[in-house]
């Protein structure tokens, strides 16, 4: 059975369900735009591989990142509840995204509770993740903020379902950083250069590669409870009784490939 569902915390008929569901898969390069606002929200599409970026821009032509989406995650939820979505999608690295209509997955959602029971559970964790970040904008240091960052999308990794041996490495340029903790490039730049001499991160061209992962977190009095890391099961309702599993990993399926065209995303 296909990894991503083998592992999710529902019943075989439930797993069955999804599999047999008609779907599509699209992959994107690094820099294409997956979707925009003004898009008919038809499809529902979930991350399997590769990372991408929420944000919006303004009228002045501004933009503002909002959050990263991992494998594993529904991208936006708004598509399927209302039809359209009020942000970009963007990959950061070569993404692969399974679409399902709209249609099909609420069918999924009257004749199987348990699942929008796991998507309430992942909406959850995001709400979260942002009143974090407003947090970190709002009232921590720049070094302190930095290394939240750092040490939330390493945990993030591993729970979208990467070894932690390969979570320590965090592929976000300066830009990237800044945007998410309104910061300037300048300002990461000299934060960066302060957790390099402290012994916690290395820098390389694509990205920051974390070498003290506790000292980074003490460094960012880090928390984690806010990531709900604990309850990879949601709970049940009281009607059912089913046998669990562990957590998602990064793979959705396949049934034949479309590819992207929509290019140009380099903001």
């Amino acid at each position: 059975m296909i990894r991503f569902v083998r592992h999710l915390p529902l019943a075989e008929s439930e797993k069955q369900a999804i599999l047999n569901t008609p779907r599509e898969i699209r992959r994107f390069q690094r820099g294409d735009t997956i979707y925009r606002p003004d898009e008919p929200g038809d499809v529902a599409r979930i991350l399997v591989e590769g990372l991408a970026v929420q944000y919006r821009i303004l009228r002045n032509g501004e933009r503002q990142s909002a959050d990263l989406v991992f494998p594993t995650r529904f991208c936006d939820l708004g598509c399927i509840l209302f039809g359209e979505s009020d942000h970009f999608l963007a990959a950061l690295t070569d993404a692969e995204i399974v679409e399902i209509s709209t249609g099909r997955v609420l069918d999924l959602f009257a004749r199987y509770p348990q699942i929008p029971i796991l998507l309430l559970h992942q909406e959850t964790r995001s709400r979260s993740i942002l009143f974090e970040r407003l947090l970190s904008v709002g009232r921590r240091p720049a070094i302190r903020r930095l290394a939240h960052l750092l040490t939330e999308f390493r945990l993030r990794r591993e729970l979208a379902g990467v070894p932690p041996s390969r979570s320590k490495r965090i592929l976000l340029q300066q830009r990237w950083i800044g945007d998410f903790l309104g910061l300037t490039t300048e300002h990461v730049s000299r934060t960066i250069g302060k957790l390099k001499a402290m012994g916690l991160i290395e820098q390389h061209r694509n990205g920051i590669v974390i070498l003290d992962p506790a000292g980074l977190a003490r460094i960012a009095e880090f928390d984690a409870g806010y990531l709900h890391s604990g309850a990879e099961a949601p709970p049940q309702p009281a009607s059912a009784h089913r046998r669990q599993g562990g957590p998602a990993s990064a793979e959705f399926g396949s049934a034949g490939t479309k590819r992207a065209e929509n290019k140009g995303w380099n903001r």
